[in-house]
Formats: structure tokens, sequence, C-alpha cells
């Protein structure tokens, strides 16, 4: 890991040229540009809500906010690992003619996702605002562990893509399926507190790192209140661990990259 501190700090100006640089390319694929990234989420609110809240007259009082908050949170984090597992690929030109170090390529990615994120929460703060607090400024700690995650994922997934093309399909799939498995459409209490799923069921769903840190979003921003910190320290902790041997494993076989690429 400290070799990757030190190519970032080496390396730090071609990163801030390329994070601008692909932050002009993402907003000027749209017409909205970067109100794109506000109606999105708004959309797909709007859309669950109809299906849920008034069709099927589920969900409860301020369950567009609680949608609202799950899909910012989802949109996030799965477009931040399917752009990091395509990254080397899509690179492909850059990384034979530029002598720079591969990792930085995955760890672009993230850091503009993350600053869509901000804008995504910016609107739940400004629809929300009673809620907020100095508790508020914990999100910059959730954000942080959001890029780590999907930079641990990329370090895996952008290997297996370089070798085989369908691993970005089989994330895909993945991501649709985590969707569902993860709380963006309804509490996580409402599977702990369902009597009729069996308790190790809850044990597995809760291995799941995105259920604890959907709900430390809307206990900051819904709720008015700091989380519980305990499962997202323990989030962290094997994220770390995880980033590691994804680094080492990214380095060993790194070199082959070019040539499959």
């Amino acid at each position: 890991m400290l070799k990757t501190i030190n190519d970032i700090r080496e390396n730090r100006q071609v990163l801030r040229s390329q994070f601008y640089a692909n932050l002009k390319i993402t907003v000027v694929t749209t017409r909205l540009g970067v109100l794109w990234w506000i109606f999105d989420p708004l959309i797909f609110m709007a859309m669950y809500y109809f299906v849920i809240q008034i069709v099927f007259q589920k969900g409860g009082p301020g369950y567009h906010l609680l949608a609202l908050c799950g899909i910012v949170t989802w949109q996030s984090f799965s477009r931040s690992v399917n752009q990091c597992t395509t990254a080397l690929v899509r690179n492909a030109a850059l990384i034979k003619q530029a002598a720079l170090p591969m990792v930085l390529y995955i760890l672009i990615t993230p850091v503009i996702q993350a600053f869509f994120y901000l804008i995504g929460l910016t609107i739940i703060m400004v629809w929300n605002y009673p809620a907020l607090g100095i508790h508020t400024l914990a999100i910059f700690i959730l954000v942080a562990l959001m890029i780590l995650m999907s930079i641990t994922a990329g370090m895996f997934l952008s290997i297996f893509h370089a070798y085989a093309r369908d691993t970005g399909n089989l994330v895909s799939y993945a991501l649709r399926f985590g969707f569902f498995m993860s709380p963006v459409l309804y509490p996580a209490e409402k599977i702990y507190d369902n009597e009729s799923i069996p308790e190790v069921a809850k044990f597995f769903y809760s291995l799941n790192p995105m259920v604890h840190f959907i709900s430390a979003v809307r206990e900051l921003l819904l709720n008015g209140r700091m989380f519980d910190w305990q499962p997202i320290l323990i989030v962290f902790a094997v994220t770390i661990c995880f980033l590691q041997i994804g680094l080492l494993f990214f380095r060993k076989n790194s070199y082959y990259v070019p040539k499959m690429i």
C-alpha cells in the first residue's frame, strides 16, 4: 500500500489532469451535463415511489426520501465498480503509450463517482434539511469508505476483465442481484425483524457491506443522528485487508495486462 501512496504522490499532477479530463468527458456526454446527475436519481425515485407507495401502498411515511437515499448510494457504487472493471481495457491505448503505474487508472473512476455522489447527497440534505447537524460531516467518512470499496473491487475485477471480457457482463448481473439484496428500496430492519426469514439467512445478509453502508447514510441524512460505528469500522477494516491483497494481486498480474488488452 505504501508503494501505491508513493505512486499517487509522484503522479499527483497527472491524476489531477486525468480527473478533470474524465469529469469533463462524463459531463459532456449528456445534454443536461451535471443536471443529469440530479434528475436521474429523482426519476428513479419517482418510478419506485409510484409502484411501491401508490400502487402497492407500501413503504410508509417518507418513503420517497428513503428510496432516494438508497438509489443515490447504490447508483454511485455500482457505476464505480462497473467502470473500475473496464478501466484497463478502456484505457488500453494510454497504457501502451504512457509509462504510468496502471493502478492509477483504477483510482480515478471512484473519485469521480464520489463527486457525483456528493451532488446526490446534497439533494437529500436540502430536501431534509431539519436532519442536518454536526453529525452530517461524518458523511465524508462514508464517501471515503465507498471509494475504498470500489478501488478494492477494481483491483481484482479489472485484471479479470483484461483476461476474460465477459467479466464485465457478469459484474453487471451481480450488481443487479446486489441491488435487491441491499436495502436500497427498503430499510434493513424489514429483513432483520421478519420472523419468517431464517437466522442463517439474516447472518449472510448482514455480511453484505452495503447493508451497513446504506443504513449509515440514512441514519445521518434521514434520521438526523450518528450511525452505529461498530459495523462501519468492521467494513473499513475488512476493506483495508482486501485492498492490500488486491494491490498485491494487481501488481503481480499487471505486467501481463498490456499483452492482453
